[in-house]
């Protein structure tokens, strides 16, 4: 009888490892292109937004 409550134990330990690596792979396989197009509309606002800072002399602040 112990045999069968370890046996049945690890059939619970090994679905939910597959559920577990399901929701990952989904996961990533959806998530990660709407973090990448989010990061990239970052860093193009923060470009953006670098290149409209003027570097250099003649900007008004006192040395």
């Amino acid at each position: 009888m112990l045999n069968r409550k370890g046996q049945s134990t690890l059939e619970y330990v090994i679905i939910i490892t597959a559920i577990i690596a399901a929701v990952i792979l989904g996961a990533t396989t959806f998530l990660k292109p709407r973090v990448e197009n989010s990061l990239d509309h970052v860093t193009t606002q923060m470009q953006s937004g670098v290149e409209r800072v003027q570097f250099g002399g003649g900007g008004g602040a006192a040395d």
